[in-house]
């Protein structure tokens, strides 16, 4: 074969390798959304795993906010309208995983997961418009993930109807999720996506929701070694044996 055929069948394997794929496995739990630029928790409910191995962890993480999370100020604040929040062990229900909107800020702020820090709950775009209330709301992180990533259907469960890339992530709950997007125009409301029928909405900050974790960009980048490895190899190899064929 000649050298030219090997180095397009190498390039054809590089192209075919999952570089395309919209979600890509990371290391520590991860899973990457390259379209997106994003990387999700693979755990969907880790916080209840997290819970089920340290019983100091709703502690831990009320510590690590310095007991408060700060919103828009609304009637649900500890201090009516005073925009200051104060956690308590209520928010955060260590059994199924729920916790309040605050809760779920409060968890997701402080998370480590890989070994990096700087997670969140997925945001909603333009979150003071109601327009994004309704199925088929893909210009959220979880609407494109429910959607576009996962293949979910509207008024369908996601555990349900799906495609192959559900298969990556772990503990994805048929209930409410928590974004971290408040609602101005009625501040005690924060966005969710509902994965039973893939509904985007608002709800009460004060209602126990699950929380899926968030990172912008690919916290875990690593370009292709394996890949990058066996093009270089093939390459040496093929200078090799093309310098001793000139020899010879």
């Amino acid at each position: 074969m000649s050298i030219k055929l090997v180095v397009i069948a190498v390039l054809g394997l590089i192209a075919s390798s999952g570089v395309q794929a919209s979600l890509v496995v990371r290391a520590g739990g991860m899973v990457y959304d390259d379209v997106n630029n994003i990387t999700w928790a693979a755990d969907a409910n880790l916080f209840a795993t997290q819970a089920a191995g340290n019983s100091n962890l709703v502690s831990e993480i009320i510590a690590a906010n310095g007991g408060v999370i700060h919103d828009i100020p609304n009637g649900y604040d500890t201090v009516t309208n005073s925009g200051i929040y104060v956690l308590s062990t209520s928010d955060f229900n260590v059994s199924n995983g729920q916790m309040t909107w605050w809760g779920a800020q409060a968890w997701a702020n402080k998370l480590i997961l890989g070994g990096v820090n700087g997670w969140s709950l997925p945001n909603i775009v333009d979150a003071t418009n109601s327009v994004n209330l309704g199925f088929n709301m893909t210009s959220s992180p979880m609407g494109d993930l429910f959607y576009s990533q996962l293949g979910g259907v509207a008024d369908t469960s996601i555990n349900t109807t799906h495609n192959v890339n559900y298969n990556l992530f772990v503990n994805v709950q048929d209930y409410v999720y928590w974004s971290s997007s408040e609602y101005a125009p009625i501040p005690h409301n924060a966005w969710y996506l509902n994965t039973v029928n893939g509904y985007q909405g608002l709800y009460n900050k004060d209602l126990p929701l699950y929380a899926w974790a968030v990172h912008v960009g690919d916290v875990t980048a690593v370009p292709l070694p394996g890949v990058v490895w066996l093009f270089g190899s093939a390459m040496l190899g093929l200078m090799g044996f093309n310098r001793r064929g000139n020899l010879g």
